[in-house]
Protein backbone atom coordinates (compact mmCIF):
# COMPACT_ATOMS: atom_id res chain seq x y z
CA UNK A 1 0.00 0.00 0.00
CA UNK A 2 1.52 3.54 -1.36
CA UNK A 3 2.33 6.37 2.14
CA UNK A 4 -0.79 8.35 -0.30
CA UNK A 5 -3.30 5.45 -0.02
CA UNK A 6 -2.14 5.11 3.12
CA UNK A 7 -3.48 8.81 3.50
CA UNK A 8 -6.63 8.31 1.95
CA UNK A 9 -8.10 5.92 4.33
CA UNK A 10 -7.47 7.70 6.70
CA UNK A 11 -8.78 10.79 5.58
CA UNK A 12 -12.15 9.50 3.96
CA UNK A 13 -15.18 7.60 5.84
CA UNK A 14 -17.33 7.39 3.03
CA UNK A 15 -15.56 7.88 -0.44
CA UNK A 16 -13.03 5.61 -1.73
CA UNK A 17 -9.31 6.44 -1.86
CA UNK A 18 -9.84 6.90 -5.63
CA UNK A 19 -12.79 9.09 -5.48
CA UNK A 20 -11.34 11.65 -3.05
CA UNK A 21 -8.31 11.93 -4.86
CA UNK A 22 -9.81 12.70 -7.84
CA UNK A 23 -12.07 15.57 -6.48
CA UNK A 24 -9.18 16.98 -4.97
CA UNK A 25 -7.28 17.22 -8.14
CA UNK A 26 -10.36 18.21 -10.29
CA UNK A 27 -10.69 21.00 -7.62
CA UNK A 28 -6.75 21.68 -7.40
CA UNK A 29 -5.99 22.20 -10.87
CA UNK A 30 -7.87 25.19 -10.75
CA UNK A 31 -5.60 27.03 -8.28
CA UNK A 32 -2.28 28.04 -9.39
CA UNK A 33 -1.29 28.66 -5.88
CA UNK A 34 -3.81 28.04 -3.62
CA UNK A 35 -6.16 25.10 -2.46
CA UNK A 36 -9.41 25.88 -0.25
CA UNK A 37 -10.44 22.42 2.08
CA UNK A 38 -13.84 24.61 2.77
CA UNK A 39 -14.42 23.80 -1.44
CA UNK A 40 -13.43 20.24 -0.98
CA UNK A 41 -15.98 20.28 2.40
CA UNK A 42 -18.17 21.74 0.26
CA UNK A 43 -17.85 19.48 -2.86
CA UNK A 44 -17.77 15.90 -0.91
CA UNK A 45 -19.44 16.47 2.56
CA UNK A 46 -18.22 17.01 5.89
CA UNK A 47 -19.83 13.50 7.14
CA UNK A 48 -17.61 11.57 3.81
CA UNK A 49 -14.30 12.63 5.57
CA UNK A 50 -12.27 11.96 8.84
CA UNK A 51 -10.23 15.05 11.05
CA UNK A 52 -8.94 17.73 9.70
CA UNK A 53 -5.87 16.54 10.07
CA UNK A 54 -5.87 13.38 8.08
CA UNK A 55 -8.06 15.65 5.32
CA UNK A 56 -5.20 18.43 5.06
CA UNK A 57 -2.33 15.03 5.16
CA UNK A 58 -4.02 13.44 2.36
CA UNK A 59 -5.17 16.96 0.33
CA UNK A 60 -1.44 18.73 0.48
CA UNK A 61 0.32 14.79 -0.25
CA UNK A 62 -2.29 14.59 -3.46
CA UNK A 63 -1.34 18.34 -4.69
CA UNK A 64 2.84 17.84 -3.87
CA UNK A 65 2.76 14.99 -6.48
CA UNK A 66 0.21 17.12 -8.69
CA UNK A 67 2.83 20.13 -9.17
CA UNK A 68 5.75 17.98 -8.95
CA UNK A 69 8.81 18.76 -11.31
CA UNK A 70 9.64 15.49 -11.94
CA UNK A 71 5.74 14.44 -12.99
CA UNK A 72 5.08 12.01 -10.71
CA UNK A 73 1.69 12.37 -10.31
CA UNK A 74 -0.53 9.51 -11.38
CA UNK A 75 -4.15 8.97 -10.18
CA UNK A 76 -5.08 7.08 -7.42
CA UNK A 77 -6.21 3.73 -8.24
CA UNK A 78 -7.04 0.26 -6.50
CA UNK A 79 -4.45 -1.36 -5.94
CA UNK A 80 -2.65 -3.43 -8.60
CA UNK A 81 -3.12 -6.83 -7.13
CA UNK A 82 -6.61 -6.59 -7.19
CA UNK A 83 -8.86 -7.81 -10.94
CA UNK A 84 -8.63 -6.00 -13.37
CA UNK A 85 -12.20 -4.86 -13.52
CA UNK A 86 -11.73 -3.46 -9.83
CA UNK A 87 -9.05 -1.52 -11.35
CA UNK A 88 -10.96 0.06 -14.28
CA UNK A 89 -13.94 0.89 -12.18
CA UNK A 90 -11.64 2.83 -9.93
CA UNK A 91 -10.24 4.73 -12.71
CA UNK A 92 -13.91 5.40 -13.90
CA UNK A 93 -14.53 6.51 -10.63
CA UNK A 94 -11.47 8.71 -10.23
CA UNK A 95 -12.46 10.13 -13.61
CA UNK A 96 -15.99 10.57 -12.40
CA UNK A 97 -14.46 12.48 -8.91
CA UNK A 98 -12.16 14.55 -10.83
CA UNK A 99 -14.73 16.16 -13.84
CA UNK A 100 -16.91 17.08 -10.61
CA UNK A 101 -14.06 18.54 -8.86
CA UNK A 102 -13.01 20.70 -11.78
CA UNK A 103 -16.75 22.01 -12.82
CA UNK A 104 -16.86 22.99 -8.67
CA UNK A 105 -13.54 24.78 -9.20
CA UNK A 106 -14.15 26.53 -12.15
CA UNK A 107 -17.57 27.99 -10.20
CA UNK A 108 -15.10 29.28 -7.95
CA UNK A 109 -13.37 30.87 -10.96
CA UNK A 110 -16.46 32.36 -11.75
CA UNK A 111 -16.58 30.08 -15.10
CA UNK A 112 -19.93 28.73 -15.10
CA UNK A 113 -19.71 25.44 -17.53
CA UNK A 114 -17.02 22.62 -18.18
CA UNK A 115 -18.15 24.00 -22.27
CA UNK A 116 -16.49 27.39 -21.49
CA UNK A 117 -12.94 26.00 -21.18
CA UNK A 118 -10.26 26.65 -24.24
CA UNK A 119 -11.14 24.37 -27.01
CA UNK A 120 -7.66 21.80 -26.16
CA UNK A 121 -8.76 21.34 -22.33
CA UNK A 122 -12.61 20.45 -23.87
CA UNK A 123 -11.19 17.63 -25.97
CA UNK A 124 -9.79 16.50 -22.56
CA UNK A 125 -11.93 16.44 -20.58
CA UNK A 126 -14.29 15.20 -23.19
CA UNK A 127 -11.96 12.08 -23.32
CA UNK A 128 -12.12 11.73 -19.37
CA UNK A 129 -15.60 11.80 -19.45
CA UNK A 130 -15.79 8.76 -22.13
CA UNK A 131 -13.72 6.66 -19.45
CA UNK A 132 -15.94 7.20 -16.87
CA UNK A 133 -18.17 5.18 -19.59
CA UNK A 134 -15.71 2.31 -20.00
CA UNK A 135 -17.49 -1.43 -20.02
CA UNK A 136 -16.75 -2.50 -16.59
CA UNK A 137 -18.85 -5.61 -16.76
CA UNK A 138 -16.96 -7.04 -19.41
CA UNK A 139 -13.20 -6.19 -19.41
CA UNK A 140 -12.14 -9.16 -21.02
CA UNK A 141 -13.29 -7.81 -24.33
CA UNK A 142 -10.86 -5.40 -24.28
CA UNK A 143 -7.94 -6.34 -26.70
CA UNK A 144 -5.28 -6.38 -23.83
CA UNK A 145 -6.93 -5.68 -20.39
CA UNK A 146 -3.59 -4.74 -18.55
CA UNK A 147 -2.13 -2.56 -21.74
CA UNK A 148 -5.18 -0.77 -22.00
CA UNK A 149 -5.98 0.16 -18.81
CA UNK A 150 -2.28 1.20 -18.56
CA UNK A 151 -2.60 3.44 -21.71
CA UNK A 152 -6.26 5.16 -20.33
CA UNK A 153 -4.54 5.59 -16.93
CA UNK A 154 -1.09 7.62 -19.07
CA UNK A 155 -3.93 9.61 -20.48
CA UNK A 156 -5.44 10.55 -17.76
CA UNK A 157 -2.33 11.61 -16.37
CA UNK A 158 -1.10 13.90 -18.68
CA UNK A 159 -4.58 15.35 -19.58
CA UNK A 160 -5.43 16.58 -16.10
CA UNK A 161 -1.90 18.36 -16.58
CA UNK A 162 -2.33 19.45 -19.33
CA UNK A 163 -5.77 20.86 -18.51
CA UNK A 164 -3.74 22.73 -15.20
CA UNK A 165 -1.33 24.26 -17.54
CA UNK A 166 -4.01 25.44 -19.75
CA UNK A 167 -5.75 27.26 -16.71
CA UNK A 168 -2.89 28.23 -14.79
CA UNK A 169 -0.43 29.53 -17.78
CA UNK A 170 1.41 31.32 -15.05
CA UNK A 171 2.00 28.12 -13.09
CA UNK A 172 5.51 27.74 -13.06
CA UNK A 173 6.14 24.29 -11.15
CA UNK A 174 3.64 22.43 -13.65
CA UNK A 175 3.00 25.01 -16.67
CA UNK A 176 6.40 24.14 -18.73
CA UNK A 177 6.35 20.41 -17.82
CA UNK A 178 2.62 20.13 -19.25
CA UNK A 179 3.30 21.95 -22.11
CA UNK A 180 6.21 19.51 -22.78
CA UNK A 181 4.01 16.44 -22.73
CA UNK A 182 0.87 18.05 -24.52
CA UNK A 183 2.09 16.61 -27.69
CA UNK A 184 1.61 13.41 -26.33
CA UNK A 185 -1.79 13.63 -25.55
CA UNK A 186 -3.57 13.25 -28.44
CA UNK A 187 -1.59 9.88 -29.50
CA UNK A 188 -2.67 8.41 -26.39
CA UNK A 189 -6.05 9.85 -26.42
CA UNK A 190 -6.33 7.99 -29.49
CA UNK A 191 -5.35 4.77 -27.15
CA UNK A 192 -7.80 5.38 -24.62
CA UNK A 193 -10.43 5.66 -27.07
CA UNK A 194 -9.88 2.19 -28.35
CA UNK A 195 -9.67 1.23 -25.16
CA UNK A 196 -13.15 2.53 -24.01
CA UNK A 197 -15.04 1.77 -27.44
Amino acid sequence: MSDLYALATNATRELAPAELHGAICGLAVCYSREFSLENLLALVGVDAVTDEFSVESFVAASIDLLVAEDMSFVPLLPDDNLEIGVRLEGLADWCAAFLTGLAAGLGHRKVNSLEELPSEAREIVADIRAITDVDLAAPGELSDPEEDLMQLQEFVKVGVLLIMSLLNEDAEDVGEDAEDVGEDAEDVGEDAEDGTG
